[in-house]
């Protein structure tokens, strides 16, 4: 990794350093030379001698910017065009998974848990505003479980949401708590296993006589949910409803099964409820991007597609996205999600600091660029084991914080957390694009790499990366206005400002 000389980004790091925890200033008006807040995360520890951050520039906030009408000369310009939108924004946020939940409310004591549940959800953190919440057990849970798990109990007279309430419900509402706005998310790994034809909830289908039996458990669930003050945004029919793994929950679920399930099945089933919970498809790679299309398809040719509202999509494989903006185009009335983004040694190299971030940044961009209305990762927080985990410890998958967890390992510090580069990259929109700013337009190119965004209240966000190695002079373009910036290499920024287009 290239030490960069203080030289090339005095323009950048000029000022004392305000952590993630610094507060975001409002509105101010100004009707020229508006100014930017700008902040920063480095790639390598080992560069932040050079460039005069200290201790560390992650999520930092650096000195401000103002716009003007001259500007300087700059390797790259990325122009802001408020007048064409794209996706209204539901937020950024993460999973607290059976295994997440549980740490962060056994293994921190009090004071701890509330610095914690700040930094992830507040203001003063990166103020995270969705949740996807499996519904059941995942392969991130300490034993597999459903809410219904009396066999043959057609009626679900023994449904009960019990087994989340000793910790997962209390760590949802604790999150809520912190943001408000939060929308959650909900997904099933499995049916209970006797409503399938391999009696397990480890692979196998739902037997067709139990498809109005499933409809009725989903209603139960939102409304359970319900009843604990956490209302729920949306469903997905069925996590990754195209691989039956035999070690935890699964289900396989085609299109066909889809198609009925929903049209037939599950929307009757809420609608009639009065039940306005979204319902959304798939939830599975990009590259099988047709299934959805498909369902979708079918549903509107039947008359039945006011049942589904979009689609979802993980970053398991080597689609890059674009597959997103394919099925926007086919079905615009639809909505697109992001569910799903698991990061781990197969996708963060812990030996190379540069390549996790690169990773991370150019999917969050290129996510927020095809249409998607979330990012969500997936485990909010794992032990030092990647666990507790039904797919057994060291797996390689990675929370965005680790809880040192005593249970594992005798000599592990009580109430320590370490906060993983997904927390501060995901922070780099969490922390300023808000639940309904809309996708604005900006140019983005193969080294400079961009996403901008308009919030309920006028403010301006771009989000920018710097995916070559070396500094790069970039100039934001706004209406009549400008302001240069050096991004250091392999480094993500963050703008933003208020004001009008002059």
């Amino acid at each position: 990794m290239k030490i960069w000389n203080v030289k090339s980004v005095s323009l950048v790091l000029a000022a004392a350093v305000v952590t993630v925890s610094g507060s975001v200033s409002g509105p101010v008006a100004q009707a020229a030379g508006e100014q930017v807040e700008v902040w920063i995360t480095t790639s390598d520890p080992n560069t932040e001698p050079a460039v005069g951050l200290s201790p560390s520039a992650r999520l930092s906030r650096i000195a401000n910017k103002n716009f003007s009408t001259s500007g300087d000369a700059a390797d790259y310009t990325i122009t802001v065009n408020e007048g064409t939108t794209y996706q209204q924004m539901d937020g950024f946020g993460v999973s607290l998974t059976d295994s997440s939940a549980w740490l962060l409310n056994y293994k921190l004591d009090a004071n701890k848990r509330a610095e914690v549940m700040e930094k992830l959800f507040g203001q003063s953190g990166i103020g995270m505003s969705v949740l996807r919440q499996p519904l059941g057990s995942s392969d991130f849970t300490w034993s597999a479980y459903t809410y219904a798990d009396t066999a043959n109990d057609t009626a679900l007279n023994n449904f009960t949401i019990g087994r989340d309430q000793a910790y997962i419900i209390p760590m949802v509402k604790a999150a809520i708590a912190k943001n408000p706005s939060i929308k959650v998310f909900a997904s099933p790994w499995s049916a209970p296993a006797w409503m399938k034809y391999s009696n397990t909830l480890n692979g196998g289908k739902l037997k067709a006589e139990h498809y109005g039996t499933y409809a009725n458990y989903f209603k139960k669930y939102i409304q359970a949910y319900q009843g604990q003050g956490i209302p729920i945004y949306a469903v997905t029919v069925q996590n990754e409803p195209l691989y039956e793994p035999t070690h935890y929950p699964s289900m396989g679920m085609n299109t066909q099964d889809e198609i009925g399930f929903i049209g037939d099945y599950l929307g009757p089933t809420l609608r009639n409820a009065g039940i306005n919970t979204k319902i959304i498809a798939f939830d599975h790679n990009y590259l099988d991007w047709n299934f959805p299309n498909t369902v979708i398809t079918n549903l509107k040719n039947a008359g039945k597609g006011q049942y589904v509202n979009g689609s979802a999509f993980h970053h398991y494989d080597s689609g890059d996205g674009s597959q997103m903006t394919s099925l926007h185009n086919a079905h615009p009335d639809k909505d697109v999600w992001f569910t799903e983004g698991g990061f781990g040694n197969w996708n963060d190299p812990q030996n190379g600091t540069s390549q996790g971030i690169d990773n991370m940044m150019n999917e969050f961009i290129n996510i927020t660029r095809n249409w998607s209305k979330t990012i969500i990762l997936w485990n909010a927080a794992l032990d030092q084991k990647d666990g507790p985990a039904l797919i057994g410890e060291n797996s390689g998958n990675k929370g965005m914080i680790t809880i040192q967890n005593s249970d594992n390992r005798n000599d592990a510090p009580e109430n320590q957390v370490t906060y993983k580069k997904q927390y501060y990259l995901l922070g780099h929109f969490s922390k300023f694009v808000v639940p309904g700013a809309y996708r604005i337009a900006s140019n983005t190119g193969s080294e400079i790499k961009d996403v901008a965004f308009r919030n309920p209240d006028g403010s301006k966000v771009v989000v920018a990366y710097n995916s070559s190695a070396s500094a790069r002079k970039v100039k934001i373009q706004w209406g009549s206005q400008n302001f240069t910036v050096t991004i250091p290499g392999k480094s993500a920024m963050t703008y933003k400002w208020y004001g009008t287009v002059s």
